[in-house]
């Protein structure tokens, strides 16, 4: 099966079956996600590690970066490690919306011993890279398939469980209003709300308690907005020094670019964020008629139709007219 594959319905389930038998069978899990996490990262590694610790299971929730200050409310996010154990021997390690193994970071890499490795993802870029691949594009969130998953397992949806997964599925869907929200992610929420969950604290915490840092740095970060391709392409910037001289970090950077992805008449939203001098983070979004995982794939990047990423060397003059030079090659 090809990384742009769409799973039947009893595909689906066999591979979830698969995925839990395996569960039933292990007893030392270890979760983890990419590097710079946010919400269906964490929402889907703290879902699963607590239902697993239900079970009775021995979990270890291995993150290479810190969890964003908006998500260190969700149930269990202050188990979250960052340092690989010394002597970690696991009967299968679950890299949750990871679309490649190197973005699960040095720290992942370091674990000793991982019997199996087990992939869920919902990107269309997703390189295959576990010992049972479980990828579904048409999932709104790893966060909903992990809901999926604890329904075959079974497991009960406690209220801390629920609460990881609709942060997920919230903050993967733009407050359920991006094209991958659908019925049965609405279907999803629901349960997660007769589970217990409330909506407006979660909505509250996520997007209406925002740190200092953040506020100061957004205003430097839209001064920098530029226009191209006869208006239809939007563009910000984020370097280092910005964040720097306002004590931001780059979690505080999350959903930066819905702001000139918001522009009326912009097609593509781009934002450029330093790592160096001579490398910048890409992050790309569309209004659903440009594929940008295909512009993010020509950099070694991927994502989805509207919503990918990639890294990109050079100078920021050279990395901005290399991009976009794709993006309005694919306008």
């Amino acid at each position: 099966m090809t990384a742009s594959s769409r799973l039947s319905r009893k595909k689906r389930t066999e591979i979830l079956k698969r995925i839990a038998e395996e569960i039933r069978a292990g007893q030392d899990f270890l979760i983890s996600s990419h590097e710079n996490p946010e919400g269906d990262a964490i929402g889907s590694i703290l879902a699963l590690g607590l239902a697993l610790k239900e079970l009775g299971k021995d979990v270890l929730i291995l993150n290479q970066d810190p969890t964003p200050e908006t998500l260190s409310f969700l149930p269990g996010a202050a188990e979250i490690v960052h340092q690989a154990p010394a002597n970690g021997v696991f009967d299968a390690a679950f890299a949750l919306d990871c679309g490649d193994k190197q973005r699960l970071g040095e720290e992942f890499a370091k674990v000793p011993k991982i019997s199996k490795l087990i992939n869920i993802d919902h990107h269309v870029s997703n390189s295959f890279f576990g010992d049972i691949n479980f990828v579904d594009p048409l999932a709104s969130s790893t966060a909903e398939i992990i809901g999926d998953l604890l329904r075959i397992l079974p497991v009960a949806l406690s209220p801390a469980v629920a609460e990881n997964i609709y942060a997920g599925m919230l903050t993967d869907t733009g407050s359920f209003r991006y094209s991958n929200t659908s019925p049965k992610t609405f279907a999803a929420a629901r349960k997660c709300l007769l589970s217990g969950v409330d909506p407006w604290k979660v909505a509250e915490k996520v997007y209406e308690t925002q740190p200092l840092p953040r506020l100061r740095l957004l205003p430097r970060v839209l001064e920098t907005l530029e226009v191209a391709g006869n208006g239809r392409i939007s563009s910000v910037l984020v370097t280092q020094q910005m964040m720097s001289e306002t004590g931001s970090s780059v979690a505080l950077t999350e959903d930066f670019i819905n702001f000139p992805r918001s522009l009326k008449g912009a097609e593509v939203a781009l934002l450029f964020r330093e790592v160096t001098p001579v490398k910048y983070r890409v992050s790309m979004r569309s209004r659903g008629r440009v594929n940008v995982s295909r512009i993010a794939a020509h950099f070694q990047g991927g994502g989805h139709l509207a919503a990918a990423g990639c890294s990109v060397e050079g100078s920021l003059s050279e990395v901005k007219a290399k991009v976009l030079e794709q993006v309005k090659a694919a306008l």
